[in-house]
């Protein structure tokens, strides 16, 4: 939950930046602007992807431990048998 929070202040926060930013001045102020609009895309796009994929990783998880109890069981029963 906390990556979608992140994600979102980060939007806001470029939502507020790019009010700001002219790309009209000399070359190095726009690498400069350039190169910090590709990393707020990249810090978005993970925060996203964290928050889109992260819960499945649980839930695989989750059943990958349910699996292995239910055949601890099933073990512990043919060998009582």
């Amino acid at each position: 939950m906390k990556n979608l929070l992140y994600a979102l202040i980060t939007l806001f926060m470029l939502y507020i930046g790019l009010q700001q930013i002219t790309l009209t001045g000399d070359r190095m102020q726009t690498v400069f602007i350039m190169s910090w609009l590709c990393l707020a895309i990249f810090v978005i796009s993970g925060n996203f992807a964290h928050y889109l994929y992260g819960s499945k990783k649980k839930v695989q998880g989750r059943n990958v431990q349910m699996y292995k109890n239910k055949k601890q069981k099933q073990s512990k029963v043919y060998l009582r048998q």
